[in-house]
Formats: structure tokens, sequence, C-alpha cells
């Protein structure tokens, strides 16, 4: 009688290297993953919250519950909970084979490969934001934030603000490195100060922000003139804070995992995806910046 291993399993080779085999791949040099409902469960998550944006507008007035605003925060928070409990789960299970890999190099490098497809889609989105203010901006003259005597546009707290989130992808690259080389604690210091200095970056802009709508630099506080500058203002610097909290959820989770030792040997994708979420972070603000505050 032969024995059958179970559908994943991980054996020790004759070099004592952990490897995989599955049902019907006996190869030990392969490691085929088993199928996961994880990808189609965090695409049923954000394919729920466009449609509780539309409700929460009343675009979809006279189609039932989607119609009601109450149901659209439902949905809304519903689907961002599926989302990041499935990403998690999702992220658990990819942590999970990592010790039935053959090649960790490889895979090092297959996720790195990933991640940069990942950046390359973000880039495209806020692409989408660029072309629109270009387009507008060449076609239409007074397309820009408003004159008026006592408006400040920008200024000396943008310039801070954005010393400060440079300044973070500094701190963040030299703890990347602390960590390749082994020295921890140098590592978790400068992780937290960066994290510090994002929180401090996200102040600034929520302290501008109360600046300008206080003044009433709204798209529905303006005349048809500049508030469609104010419109792409707020998606873009929205869109950017956004991803600059997801990158400090990254960040934080890093320097939780250095606090229970998780990372060893070349193991330490996450603190690459983290350390290159943030330059990208970084980049998008200095475009961002050149874009919304010189030209504009």
């Amino acid at each position: 009688m032969t024995d059958h291993l179970p559908s994943s399993s991980a054996v020790v080779a004759p070099g004592g290297e952990a490897v995989a085999s599955h049902a019907g791949h006996d190869d030990p040099m392969s490691h085929v993953p088993p199928p996961s409902l994880w990808p189609l469960l965090v695409t049923a998550g954000l394919t729920v919250i466009p449609f509780g944006v539309l409700s929460l507008l009343g675009t979809l007035k006279g189609f039932g519950p989607l119609g009601d605003p109450t149901f659209g925060i439902f949905l809304i928070f519903g689907g961002l909970l599926v989302f990041i409990y499935c990403l998690m789960g999702w992220g658990h299970q990819i942590i999970s084979e990592k010790v039935i890999s053959h090649d960790a190099s490889a895979q090092q490098r297959d996720l790195q490969l990933f991640l940069l497809l990942f950046l390359c889609g973000e880039l495209m989105a806020f692409a989408a934001v660029f072309a629109f203010f270009y387009v507008r901006h060449a076609g239409d003259p007074n397309f820009g934030p408003p004159h008026a005597e006592g408006f400040h546009f920008g200024g000396p707290l943008v310039a801070y603000a954005t010393f400060i989130l440079l300044s973070s992808s500094v701190t963040c690259e030299f703890a990347h490195h602390a960590l390749i080389h082994h020295r921890p604690v140098l590592a978790k210091v400068l992780y937290a100060l960066t994290i510090v200095l994002g929180v401090a970056f996200l102040g600034f802009q929520g302290f501008e922000w109360g600046e300008l709508i206080n003044r009433g630099f709204t798209p529905l506080g303006l005349n048809n003139e500049h508030s469609s500058f104010a419109a792409v203002f707020y998606v873009g610097t929205g869109f950017h804070g956004l991803h600059v909290a997801i990158g400090l959820v990254m960040l934080f989770m890093v320097l939780a995992r250095i606090q229970t030792g998780h990372f060893r040997d070349e193991r330490h994708f996450s603190a690459v995806a983290a350390s290159w979420y943030w330059h990208f972070v970084d980049i998008v603000w200095v475009i961002l910046f050149i874009t919304v505050y010189v030209v504009g």
C-alpha cells in the first residue's frame, strides 16, 4: 500500500530543507499553493464600497435599500471591514506557506515583483488626477485657487509638511538598513521616528484642510470658476493622505514584528514592502506638491 501525503504538507529534503508536496505534484523542488477564497472575498469587499458611496450620495434613488443613505454607510463600513479582514487572512495564508517554499530568495524576488506591479497600479490612479489637472489647467487660464484678499493657498505650512514627509523617507531607509544589518534596536528607534513624522504630516494636512474649509474653499462653497480646482485638490491630497495612513499601519506592523523577533535571516519582505510603499508615498507627494501648489 502506498502512503499519500496530505494536499499541502511539508517534508524534509536530504539537505534538511523544508519543501512541499501536493497530491499529483511529487517534485520536491516545486510548491503549488492550495486553493484559496481570500482573493475572491477581498474583491467582494472592495466591490461593495463604491455602491455604498453612491447610495450615500443619493445617486441610487429608486433602487430600494440601495438608495437609503443610512444603508450606504452600512455598505461602506461593512465592505471596508470585509476587505481588511480578508486581506489579513490572505496575508496570513501567504506567511504560513513561506515555511514550505523550497527557494527563499526566489520567493522574495516574486513578492518584490508583485509589490512593484502593485505600486505601478497605484501610480496610475494618481496619474489620472494629475492628467485631469493639467488638461484643465491648459484649457482654462482661471483654473486655480481663488486670489481673494486674505486667502493664502499653500505657504510655509505646506513647506513644513513636505520637509517632514521627506525626512521620514530618510529615517525609513536607515531603519531598513539597520534591520538588514541585524541592528534591531536602532531599527525600532528609526521606525518609531518615521511613524511620528508621518503622523505629524497628517496633522499638518488636517490643519490645512480645516483652515481652507473655514474660508469656504470647498467644491460646493465656491463659484464655478474655482470649484473644480477645489475638487481636484481635495481628491488628490485626500487620496494621498489615505496612502500615508496605510503606510503608517504597515510601518507599525513592521515595528511590532521586530519587537516580537519575527525577522530572521533574509526573510523580511514586510519591511521591504513598507519601505518601498513609504518611498512611493513621498515621491507622489513631491509630484502632487509641484502640480497643485506650484503650478496651481
